[in-house]
């Protein structure tokens, strides 16, 4: 593992965590103080919304423990129950993501962001599980890199909406219907050039001309 790839994956766990962590604060402020930003949704049914802000964070925590190499390797069984976890939680909270997504800010522009979003993290999650059911680990890895991808929206959506907000643009109007997308257009397009470089075979080092001759 070089530089750059240590890099990617400290941050990757990094931020997984710190944002997993962070948005189960409603836990201890309440529903209320803990998303003062989003207490609209509440309008719509406060359960739907509650039940997405708990399972998403939980998948959140998970997701870099079934991507790690390691981890999957040393703690096989950890691993299987991990991921019977995760894809629960993302059955949950990409439901209640979808129900929620008809009332989130931004107009239609946001609305069909987010809800195409719910959709494909639920597609991608439920063929990953199908696949590690039928004993296919390579397309089961594959597709699990694009689950894992898409519940890491939940990373960059703040990322995009921090931006935004920084350089002045109109929130709702520009930033977050734009977020609603870039949050998980990029990392999905991140993931598939990630699948594809793992499915071009390594080219072996030239070798010195002594070498091949025997010498």
């Amino acid at each position: 593992m070089n530089a750059l790839t240590r890099s990617r994956s400290f941050l990757f766990w990094f931020m997984s965590l710190s944002i997993g962590i962070a948005s189960l604060r409603f836990l201890f402020l309440g529903i209320d103080d803990g998303f003062p930003n989003m207490v609209h949704q509440l309008d719509l049914g406060r359960f739907w919304f509650v039940l997405h802000v708990s399972t998403g964070p939980l998948a959140l925590l998970i997701a870099p423990f079934q991507m790690s190499q390691k981890f999957r390797s040393r703690h096989p069984q950890r691993h299987r129950i991990f991921g019977r976890l995760y894809a629960g939680f993302v059955l949950l909270s990409s439901v209640s993501g979808l129900i929620i997504a008809f009332n989130a800010e931004g107009g239609l522009t946001a609305r069909l962001g987010f809800g195409l979003l719910a959709v494909l993290w639920l597609v991608t999650t439920v063929v990953a599980v199908a696949h590690a059911r039928a004993g296919r680990l390579r397309l089961h890895r594959d597709w699990m890199i694009r689950s894992a991808a898409l519940t890491f929206a939940g990373v960059t959506l703040r990322l995009w909406l921090l931006a935004g907000t920084a350089v002045g643009l109109p929130f709702e109007t520009v930033v977050y219907p734009m977020a609603a997308w870039l949050c998980w257009v990029i990392n999905l397009g991140v993931a598939e050039g990630t699948i594809r470089r793992a499915a071009v075979p390594k080219q072996p080092l030239p070798q010195p001309e002594a070498a091949r001759l025997g010498a």
